[in-house]
């Protein structure tokens, strides 16, 4: 038992986030992050705290872009992520033993505004900051008019790959999202959705 312990250890270092500072993220034992996908991105100054954390016996890979101060992603035990961008300005929460694909896309605002009054200056401001700030477009981006609403993942969700997860959906327990889905609404446990927008093709449970 010590000698799995310590090998754990030994390949958890290895698969982790490198040499990130270890305020930026916490994981759990048996947790392998792949360093082939794995990548902490903070177009925001950065605080002395935790943006990820991730629980016991987990294989991730994945990008994390946080893109304001108060960002955060929790992740659960015994999930599995094949490959997913995390684009977060509010709250990504992963429940336990979620299974997610490859090419998933999850993201907790709009960016900009509907409204074309209300986004006319983005793109003078953006290039404004790409040049002053080293190729950081949003340094001084105005959000006000930006939506932005945290993503709730309940346990033992099944994601299929290319799906894209929008701002404010809860997708219930059990639940299953089809390949290529665009989930704008939120998602009733033990259902199977699919489509963009994605809707309800079934139950998996009899009860429901």
């Amino acid at each position: 038992m010590k000698f799995l312990l310590k090998l754990i250890r030994k390949i958890q270092y290895k698969y982790t986030f490198g040499r990130l500072p270890d305020y930026l993220y916490t994981i759990g034992t048996g947790t392998f992050m792949q360093p082939q996908g794995i990548k902490l991105f903070f177009r925001t100054s950065k605080e002395q705290r935790c943006y990820v954390t991730v629980g016991e016996n987990c294989i991730i890979n994945a990008d994390f872009i946080f893109e304001s101060e108060r960002g955060e992603v929790q992740i659960g035990n015994n999930v599995q992520i094949g490959s997913a961008n995390f684009i977060c300005r509010n709250g990504i929460t992963i429940g336990n033993d979620v299974t997610m694909a490859w090419g998933i896309t999850i993201y907790d605002h709009d960016s900009h505004s509907v409204n074309w009054e209300e986004r006319q200056n983005d793109n003078t401001q953006c290039y404004k900051d790409f040049i002053e700030h080293t190729g950081n477009m949003i340094v001084n981006k105005d959000w006000s008019k930006v939506k932005s609403r945290p993503i709730s993942i309940q346990d033992k969700v099944w994601i299929g790959f290319d799906a894209t997860i929008l701002k404010g959906v809860t997708i219930g327990e059990g639940a299953v999202v089809g390949a290529k889905s665009v989930v704008t609404k939120d998602v009733p446990p033990w259902s199977v959705v699919a489509g963009n927008p994605a809707k309800v093709v079934k139950y998996t449970r009899d009860n429901i």
